[in-house]
């Protein structure tokens, strides 16, 4: 996930001037005059370097500005007159209340923004993606708290009785009826090399199988027994592509066997398509010597496919 910041540093500085002597510039009897005093310059201390000063032209009334001295416009500023009041007649009648010491005192809060810096940061979440599936293949690989033996072929592995049951209506009938396996927690499957039975039991915990290119076979007809039936429709979308005119027959014939429909309807369809090339190859020719009614009933089949 990527996040993006805006941040804008801000500085503030609390100014006080002070004018002394400030009855000398008080004009009496309606006459006029224009006294301009400027502060010394300031500073908020920000990037841009900003320099301040306040000026103030005083006579009856008086009036006061901001300006920044490098040509810069004012920016917020909150100025306090003292006593909250520009006109100086009433003021200067009571000078020694209003202007102790015969001092004037001007305060200013000011504040100046630098410029916005906008950043991006990435967040990397170390999320598991399955964190069940991580746990149960810790399970399969410690085999910890196991409780069932299975035999194949001489070859003993260890399982948990639980798992087994969840993930297989076969096999959790055995362990449901009054058979051998409840009883002494142990099953013989003597049909199956412990090659291909290392990776059904590997995906029965964890839903993932190695290379299944390469075994999909005898994992179909793995799986169809022990009715996995995800692990089987994977073995389909596996064998369907790696179909071939050569070995289209074959796949068709072992999808048939064990019920899969999805790779026997594609291997259909591929061999209405390509049924010139199939009958020229050794494979059906073979085939035909042994079975020539299914032969003549696929050829039939196929022909009138493509019509």
């Amino acid at each position: 996930m990527e996040r993006s910041y805006t941040t804008v540093d801000e500085h503030h500085i609390f100014y006080e001037w002070l004018i002394d002597k400030i009855d000398t510039y008080y004009i009496r009897d309606g006459e006029t005059s224009d006294f301009t005093v400027n502060s010394s310059e300031f500073s908020t201390g920000a990037k841009i370097k900003d320099k301040w000063c306040v000026r103030s032209n005083i006579c009856n009334r008086s009036t006061c500005s901001l300006r920044g001295t490098d040509g810069l416009s004012s920016i917020g500023f909150y100025l306090d007159f003292l006593n909250n009041t520009d006109e100086l007649d009433p003021l200067m009648k009571k000078r020694d209340e209003y202007f102790p010491n015969n001092t004037l005192t001007f305060c200013l809060n000011l504040t100046v923004y630098d410029t916005p810096v906008s950043t991006s940061t990435k967040l990397e979440l170390n999320i598991p993606i399955n964190q069940m599936a991580h746990d149960y293949t810790e399970l399969y690989n410690t085999k910890m708290g196991s409780d069932v033996t299975i035999n194949v072929r001489n070859t003993e592995f260890r399982a948990h009785r639980s798992i087994l049951m969840a993930r297989s209506p076969v096999l959790a009938a055995m362990f449901s009826h009054d058979m051998i396996e409840k009883k002494e927690n142990k099953i013989s499957i003597p049909d199956i090399t412990p090659e291909i039975f290392e990776k059904l039991l590997k995906y029965i915990y964890t839903d993932e199988v190695n290379d299944l290119d390469a075994d999909a076979e005898r994992l179909l007809e793995a799986a169809d027994k022990y009715q996995l039936l995800s692990l089987k429709k994977m073995c389909q979308v596996s064998l369907s592509k790696t179909l071939t005119v050569n070995n289209a027959l074959k796949i068709m014939t072992l999808a048939d066997l064990h019920s899969a429909k999805h790779l026997l309807d594609f291997t259909n369809k591929f061999m209405a398509s390509n049924i010139k090339k199939i009958v020229e190859t050794q494979n059906f020719k073979e085939f035909k010597k042994r079975n020539p009614p299914l032969a003549f009933e696929l050829l039939e089949k196929f022909t009138f496919l493509n019509l």
